[in-house]
């Protein structure tokens, strides 16, 4: 579970994301909707100025960098639009992140991959690239 409590974001004297609260259940799809430059990058990408981010119970804003990526790679994100690296296959895609951020071997890689495209019904798809899909 991610839970958000009273977030505050700013950027000089811009105050881009004010008093923010919510909560991300286990087992649930959730969603961060709103209007281009509303802040929902900023809010989960960027170290909050002052507010709290609880992972699981865990305080996330306290944790040491190292602590920080152990985290989120657990977590996952689907950025709207030309997210997606159009000379690299689906399965690229996909291992891209898995590259940088872990040690996992090529088969660890592959199952995930696999995974992940089963979790959303595109099995197989590993060698299309993202403009073969709909």
């Amino acid at each position: 579970m991610i839970r958000v409590e009273n977030i505050y974001k700013s950027f000089d004297d811009l105050e881009v994301l004010k008093g923010i609260d919510f909560q991300f259940e286990n087992g649930k799809t959730n969603l961060i909707i709103g209007k281009s430059g509303a802040g929902k990058t900023v809010l989960l990408i960027l170290n909050p100025t002052d507010g709290k981010v609880f992972y699981d119970d865990v305080d996330f804003t306290a944790l040491n960098q190292q602590d920080v990526r152990k985290i989120r790679m657990q977590v996952g994100m689907l950025f709207q639009g030309s997210a997606l690296f159009d000379s690299m296959s689906v399965q690229e895609n996909i291992s891209f992140p898995m590259d940088m951020f872990t040690n996992y071997t090529k088969k660890e890689k592959q199952d995930r991959v696999d995974y992940c495209l089963e979790r959303v019904d595109l099995e197989g798809v590993n060698n299309k690239y993202p403009s073969e899909l709909s």
